[in-house]
């Protein structure tokens, strides 16, 4: 088994170049709603929060929205290409099959859940939109599409979790009555 060390400073260091202003403070986010989710979450869930958007860091790599015909598609394979990038990273600093195979399953299952584990990374992915993203999103995107993207992100939270969302809505006004209105459309 390897030390998750040298993993940690790759990552961070990929995702500090990333041409996405608010990838490095999503990251972080996104780790910090796992925390507020789940306070003894492991080494692995830890990583998995902060990596699991590592390929929009990497414009090479990256995959584009336009290059699918449905939102869906363009997430799967967004997903697929963050989890194949965590592997090959974790691969060369010698790190057990069995972590790959559970950071590569998480990140894989990081938009949709499907088990406790993938659900708490997709849960804290999705508050941190609302917390983080969304104020970005909404520079670059018309208001159609930021409430397209946010009854999106607003059905990816596990029902016993939108509590959170009003703790992010009393720090930001704007957000506050996109997010209402989202809530009462649902």
């Amino acid at each position: 088994m390897g030390n998750l060390s040298p993993v940690w400073r790759e990552v961070i260091k990929i995702i500090k170049k990333s041409p996405v202003p608010e990838d490095p403070i999503h990251a972080k986010n996104t780790l910090y709603w796992l925390l507020r989710i789940e306070p003894k979450a492991d080494k692995i869930l830890r990583l998995a929060a902060f990596s699991h958007d590592i390929e929009r860091a990497i414009p090479e790599k990256k995959v584009k929205r336009k290059d699918f015909s449905d939102y869906e598609s363009f997430k799967k394979a967004h997903a697929e290409n963050s989890a194949s990038i965590m592997a090959q990273i974790m691969k060369k600093y010698g790190i057990c099959d069995k972590e790959i195979k559970e950071i590569r399953h998480l990140i894989l299952h990081h938009e949709e859940g499907g088990d406790p584990r993938s659900d708490l990374i997709k849960d804290a992915d999705a508050l941190s939109f609302f917390d983080v993203n969304l104020l970005y999103y909404m520079k670059r995107n018309p208001m159609d599409e930021v409430i397209f993207r946010c009854r999106w992100g607003y059905r990816r939270i596990s029902p016993e979790r939108r509590v959170f969302l009003k703790e992010i809505m009393r720090k930001n006004k704007k957000l506050s009555s996109i997010i209402r209105k989202v809530i009462k459309d649902e």
